[in-house]
């Protein structure tokens, strides 16, 4: 597979060296799933204030995004040569609180998703050599998706699903190491 180079200020999204393959995996789903979701909830935001629209479209293009490009070797990379940048990507992970700006009437659903998921980010985190962190981060991911399905059913379509992408992208796809080698 070819290889490029990432310009440094995008270090932190998709590492130094990537693969096209990688690179377009990571914006293309970022961008047709951002479509795709926006599409089919406009009844749900087409009259919010511009600046809300913007905000939107923005969290939606970064949680999106943010979904597969974790996964990917040179992101994975980075965060394993930079310990303490992962720390604090984690929490400056502050998307739902964004979120709960567009609405106030959404707080405690968005304040759950960002409490619950920098908590269980943290644990992943703090288990990085663990031979279980993969499986503990995919019970924590269904355990956060799971109880804000259960709990939140009222929030919008968008809402909902945004929160559950956030809850994948950084619990399960940012916090683990998913290239390193554990033993048994």
């Amino acid at each position: 597979m070819k290889s490029v180079n990432i310009p440094k200020f995008f270090h932190e999204v998709f590492g130094k060296k990537s693969t096209v393959l990688e690179l377009f995996l990571s914006i293309s789903f970022s961008i047709a799933m951002s479509i795709f979701l926006l599409t089919f909830t406009y009844l749900e935001w087409k009259d919010f204030e511009t600046w809300k629209i913007i905000l939107i479209m923005l969290l939606a293009l970064d949680i999106t995004g943010g979904v597969i490009a974790n996964f990917t070797l040179s992101t994975n990379n980075h965060y394993k040569a930079h310990p303490k940048a992962r720390l604090i990507f984690i929490l400056m992970h502050v998307q739902p609180m964004l979120l709960a700006l567009l609405s106030w009437d959404y707080f405690l659903p968005c304040s759950y998703v960002w409490a619950y998921t920098v908590v269980s980010s943290l644990i992943v985190n703090a288990l990085i050599k663990h031979p279980a962190q993969k499986t503990i981060a995919a019970v924590l991911a269904a355990i956060g998706s799971c109880t804000t399905l259960i709990f939140f059913t009222y929030i919008p379509k968008f809402l909902l699903i945004i929160l559950l992408l956030y809850i994948i992208k950084v619990v399960f796809s940012f916090a683990v190491d998913h290239y390193s080698q554990r033993e048994v």
